[in-house]
């Protein structure tokens, strides 16, 4: 199979692009995936069942909610994922440093996090005058938002820069919630960071998801 010339968009500078050159809401899907550096997110956009369409790449606290509404305003499905369904030469052309460096990536190690929420995490709803951190934690805030196993819905957690402490867990859907929660967690002054697995110790994971799963082999 040839591999395709996909247009990339960087959307520090092309953020009112036209990124869909064809497909409709039925046939247009958007894969969201966390990269290096965590402030930084990749999104593919392909045409099922297995045509890439376009590659984006963004900020994580500029961009992601954005592009999230533009792709649902453009009839796309969105969603997040720890490894893409796409073809593994794709996403590691792509998924690391940006492709005019010449760089590529190899496939992830480590425990990604791809368990179901666990019921004691609450969904969140942006609802005026209600913050995500209560007044008199730590200044330094970090959420780290990761994929779990419906790919349609993410796990956000707050935690206490430089430590192991969970303030608060959020769960949401990508495309509905998670670019409103975004841009409150930057209005209250939180880093906010994509991990296909939160730099968090297994054991504190296993209190929010079920189960943690280990690496697939590819």
């Amino acid at each position: 199979m040839d591999k395709p010339n996909l247009p990339f968009h960087d959307l520090e500078f092309s953020a009112e692009d036209r990124f869909w050159t064809g497909g409709d809401a039925t046939t247009r899907r958007v894969y969201l995936m966390a990269v290096s550096p965590p402030s930084e997110f990749v999104a593919f956009g392909a045409l099922v069942p297995s045509e890439p369409c376009f590659v984006a790449r963004g900020q994580v606290e500029q961009h992601l909610g954005p592009f999230i509404e533009r792709m649902a305003q453009d009839g796309a499905k969105v969603e997040l994922y720890e490894w893409p369904p796409l073809p593994d030469w794709l996403i590691k052309e792509y998924a690391s440093n940006p492709p005019w460096e010449g760089h590529e990536v190899e496939n992830p190690t480590g425990t990604p996090v791809r368990g179901m929420v666990r019921s004691s995490v609450d969904t969140y709803e942006p609802v005026p005058g209600t913050p995500l951190w209560t007044p008199g934690e730590a200044a330094q805030r970090s959420i780290f938002i990761t994929p779990v196993k419906d790919a349609s819905e993410f796990l956000a957690l707050g935690v206490l820069t430089g430590t192991d402490t969970v303030v608060f867990s959020k769960k949401g859907t990508v495309q509905r919630t998670l670019g409103a929660l975004i841009a409150q967690a930057v209005n209250e002054g939180a880093r906010v960071e994509l991990h296909a697995w939160p730099p968090l110790p297994k054991d504190v994971l296993h209190l929010y998801l079920e189960p943690v799963l280990d690496t697939p082999t590819r």
